[in-house]
């Protein structure tokens, strides 16, 4: 485990050491130790887990069968004797036993399971939104980090120029009228930088509470852009969205669920039916002591559950055209989430590394040939912005191609690119 975060430590070194020497006290979150660390300490998500436990106690309670009934009638107060509590003159025991049948207690069972399904698909769909959100926090949180090593590295160009500008200055080497609109740029760039930093400040605040860090928890975290090799068929991604999405499972089960319920409503149409033993009466009847059997039920002549089955079934309905709704938002989704991704690759690949070397080069030498009066200030300062802003908008694009990744992933359902 060292090893590796040593060589964790060493390659950000290589790839941004300023910022690493900033933050030598910082630890390195890997993006697969962040996506570790939701599923085991993200709050939302373990409040989730409790509610398929719910749904699963569900399924057991929903396969017991009704209790049975034991009554007692006594003498509460005789006349004859002028005793209260007379057992002796009257007393009756009776078991009773009510029976669902017409597949009441089947369907209550299936439409439990079912329950307990469809919490298990909106598991899945928390535990992806929430990998979703994380994706995104922490691609924005490198693009900042890697703006802020960039506004870093220009400013310190800025003060040892500025440095150089006083000393000229004071000899009559520069005027007061390019001093000050040198160190006016050089304010602006400092403002960029303090923005940049407190948008910094918000995303890791907010990185920090998904993966419930304490607020006092500083880390670096990595940008890496994936190699793709292979091409994506555009017909097979949509088809593997709409089989393994939970949220489209879940309107699959939630279909199913309204199926099953109106098949319920229907059943509970037929009454129920109590069976009743009395094994002694003694003081009730003619005979004493009478030993008798009850058989009892309700004649459905007004109500038949009439409502309930007319509502469940435009449930089923509802529940129809909510699946055709989810299911052309699924393909839509996964169309548009590619497209993005295929523009964000071609305009990623237009940035060669011959360019990015040239441009550092170009920024070096703007440098020296500014303080060897070699180039005017307004080319210094044009050059200095085309700097920046080229950076800048490589940072953005590598931001926004990891994002897209990431949608493209959220949009299918699976990690169909890996970074």
């Amino acid at each position: 485990m060292k090893i590796s975060i040593l060589r964790s430590l060493v390659l950000a070194m290589i790839l941004f050491p300023s910022v690493v020497l900033a933050q030598q006290a910082d630890t390195v979150l890997s993006f697969q130790e962040a996506k570790a660390r939701l599923v085991k300490s993200n709050l939302a998500l373990l409040a989730s887990y409790y509610d398929v436990n719910i749904a699963r106690a569900g399924v057991i309670q929903a396969k017991l069968w009704n209790n049975p009934y034991f009554v007692f009638n006594g003498d509460l107060y005789s006349t004859e004797t002028n005793e209260y509590f007379h057992f002796r003159n009257q007393h009756l025991l009776q078991i009773e036993q009510t029976f669902s049948y017409a597949g009441k207690h089947t369907n209550t069972v299936k439409l439990a399971r079912l329950g307990a399904e469809m919490t298990e698909k909106q598991l899945e769909d928390v535990l992806r939104s929430l990998l979703f959100e994380t994706g995104n926090l922490y691609s924005d949180l490198a693009a900042l980090q890697e703006k802020a090593h960039l506004y870093q590295q220009v400013m310190r160009n800025y003060d040892k120029l500025m440095d150089a500008t006083r000393k000229q200055l004071e000899v009559g080497a520069i005027s007061i009228t390019e001093a000050i609109r040198l160190e006016s740029e050089y304010l602006a760039v400092k403002t960029e930088a303090l923005t940049n930093r407190n948008e910094k400040e918000k995303v890791i605040a907010d990185l920090r509470m998904l993966l419930r860090m304490p607020e006092d928890t500083t880390f670096y975290v990595e940008q890496r852009i994936p190699i793709i090799a292979q091409e994506f068929d555009l017909r097979t991604l949509t088809e593997q969205a709409t089989t393994i999405r939970p949220d489209i499972l879940v309107k699959k089960y939630e279909l199913k669920y309204q199926e099953r319920n109106l098949k319920l409503q229907r059943s509970i149409a037929v009454p129920d039916l109590k069976l009743a033993y009395q094994p002694r009466d003694r003081g009730s009847n003619y005979v004493r002591p009478y030993q008798g059997f009850n058989v009892e039920f309700n004649i459905p002549l007004f109500d038949r559950n009439q409502g309930d089955i007319k509502a469940a079934a435009y449930s089923v309905a509802k529940s129809n055209l909510q699946y055709e709704q989810i299911e052309n938002q699924v393909r839509n989704e996964v169309v548009s989430a590619y497209n993005r991704y295929n523009n964000s690759n071609t305009g990623l690949a237009n940035y060669s590394s011959e360019l990015l070397e040239r441009l550092k080069q170009l920024n070096t030498s703007t440098n020296e040939n500014f303080q060897k009066r070699n180039i005017s200030l307004l080319q210094f300062i044009d050059y200095q912005r085309i700097y920046i802003l080229t950076n800048t908008q490589l940072i953005e694009l590598k931001q926004q191609y990891l994002n897209n990744v990431n949608e493209l992933n959220f949009a299918v359902g699976t990690n169909i690119i890996e970074y």
